[in-house]
């Protein structure tokens, strides 16, 4: 059946998709025995408005027509019936998850469970909807009450155990049951875009490299896959071979932000500034652009001297108000300023990166000289003192929010937050 749409252009609802109800036993099991709730003709039992067939097609006509509330009422209908046919849930069930109503696929996947102990997806399906509203506990526990089954299933439950643990934070865990759903099925896509960002967390980008290029190399219509390669990549030191990972996703999914982010990036690192500059406008010029993206653009334009101050603070501005604790969006604005010779407010930017950060070495340097040069010599001094004892331990800063919230938009069931 496959629940991935091509047409889907929010990257909440793609990246959904992809990394769960995508599943070959589902797309096998439900397109063989759902399909008549869309492509059978009615019968007269049909035509009962309240029949619980009716009913299912009333949701789905609902959400496809972003009616949620009429799709809630007839919900609440179909419930109230009793011994209703498993497969017929789990189709209401994936079209719920479909719309992001995870809660009430949640609601109707346990019913399912709880009226058809023996059925696999069912408890599958409400571990999925469980994990995407992140409530772990919950989610573990429906994985566990699974029915132990075929070892297509089996494959599966490793998948998803894993995702549980590495959300816990059960690291040991999350890597042997990754490692043993990529080893099952190493052709899933999610499977190797999971254990792929998995080494990612971890900084082993050697292994995320080896496993995404197998995913890929079985998946290379996946923008998803050639996203987390082009991310191992660039964390490696592969800036070139980056660019043109991410080029090839971009041929897949023009309008796909974090892949234009991470080339942006890329040519960036390597010091091709305009084109980088040239890649993030045209970024700027999608319907959904990254938050971060706004940075990138903003800084590059500071780092190529561009005088349109205005255009580069109100990028900032939109990028701190979707970037969580951006001290580097702070950093960017204060270099703005202090162009248009306002110390004070640079001064400000400065104090809100290092409340934002206070190991930011560069904020900190910056802010003992803008300090001095408005006569606060102690303050210099302390702004001083506190770079001297960090500078030591001075990061990438840059590098790591970006990848940061690049792991983020391929591995948040959410998704990531995008500028209003």
């Amino acid at each position: 059946m496959g629940l991935k749409g091509r047409a889907c252009r929010s990257v909440a609802t793609a990246i959904f998709s992809l990394i769960t109800l995508d599943l070959p036993l589902l797309a096998s099991g439900l397109a063989a025995s759902v399909s008549h709730l869309s492509l059978a003709a009615p019968t007269i039992q049909d035509q009962d408005v309240s029949s619980p067939v009716s009913l299912a097609r009333e949701i789905q006509a609902a959400l496809t027509e972003g009616e949620v509330d009429r799709a809630r009422d007839c919900l609440r209908k179909l419930l109230d019936r009793p011994q209703l046919d498993p497969d017929l849930l789990l189709r209401v069930g994936v079209a719920l998850a479909r719309s992001e109503l995870y809660a009430e696929a949640s609601e109707v996947f346990a019913r399912c469970a709880k009226d058809h102990p023996e059925n696999f997806e069912a408890h599958y399906n409400l571990a999925l909807a469980e994990f995407a509203q992140q409530k772990l506990p919950e989610a573990a526990a429906a994985l566990e009450a699974s029915p132990h089954g075929s070892p297509q299933e089996e494959i599966a439950r490793s998948y998803l155990r894993g995702k549980i643990e590495a959300a816990l934070g059960k690291t040991s865990k999350a890597q042997r049951d990754l490692e043993a759903a990529f080893a099952g099925a190493p052709r899933e896509e999610n499977y190797a875009l999971d254990l792929g960002l998995f080494y990612v967390r971890q900084r082993d980008y050697r292994r995320a490299t080896q496993v995404l290029e197998r995913g890929v190399n079985a998946n290379p219509q996946s923008p998803f896959l050639l996203l987390g390669l082009s991310l191992s990549q660039l964390l490696s030191g592969q800036q070139v071979e980056s660019v043109e990972t991410s080029r090839k996703a971009l041929k897949l999914e023009p309008d796909f932000p974090p892949a234009q982010l991470l080339m942006v990036y890329a040519l960036y690192s390597d010091g091709k500034l305009e084109d980088a500059e040239r890649v993030a406008a045209q970024g700027l010029a999608l319907p959904r652009p990254s938050p971060y993206l706004y940075y990138l653009h903003a800084a590059l334009s500071l780092k190529r001297q561009s005088r349109e101050y205005d255009r580069i603070l109100e990028e900032l501005a939109i990028a701190n108000r979707t970037i969580p604790h951006c001290s580097l969006c702070y950093l960017a604005q204060s270099k703005a300023h202090e162009a248009l010779r306002d110390n004070q407010a640079a001064i400000a930017d400065l104090e809100a990166a290092v409340r934002a950060n206070p190991s930011f070495s560069d904020a900190w340097y910056r802010l003992a000289i803008l300090y001095r040069s408005v006569g606060r010599s102690e303050d210099a001094s302390r702004a001083r003192e506190q770079f001297q004892r960090i500078k030591a331990n001075k990061d990438d800063q840059e590098t790591e929010m970006l990848r940061n919230g690049l792991v983020q938009t391929l591995s948040d069931p959410q998704g990531p937050t995008q500028p209003p």
